[in-house]
């Protein structure tokens, strides 16, 4: 497969999205299975960090700015990785170097 920027930026926002979706979803309800129970009980740090629970949200932990950016910045870390494996070279290149007096 060719190198195109096209195809390098589709898969960026493709799978950034996509960990969006992820995270806000199913991580979310992995993370946080009652989220009733934050309404008497302090989240923990690593909790903190990435949701927020204030009175917009009447307790309830939803997640944050930091989520987001993250989730996308992984996310397009993830598709160039995949860009990266799916427009890689198979052959060998020989490289020779003349020495140089």
């Amino acid at each position: 497969m060719g190198k195109s920027k096209t195809l390098k930026w589709i898969l960026i926002s493709i799978f950034g999205i996509g960990m969006v979706l992820t995270s806000f979803t199913l991580l979310y309800d992995l993370l946080i299975p009652d989220i009733c129970y934050y309404h008497t009980h302090e989240m923990n740090s690593f909790l903190n960090l990435f949701y927020s629970a204030g009175p917009a949200s009447n307790g309830h932990p939803e997640p944050n700015i930091l989520n987001f950016i993250l989730s996308l910045l992984v996310g397009g870390i993830i598709g160039n990785g995949i860009y990266k494996m799916l427009t890689k070279k198979t052959e060998l290149k020989i490289t020779t170097t003349a020495n140089t007096v």
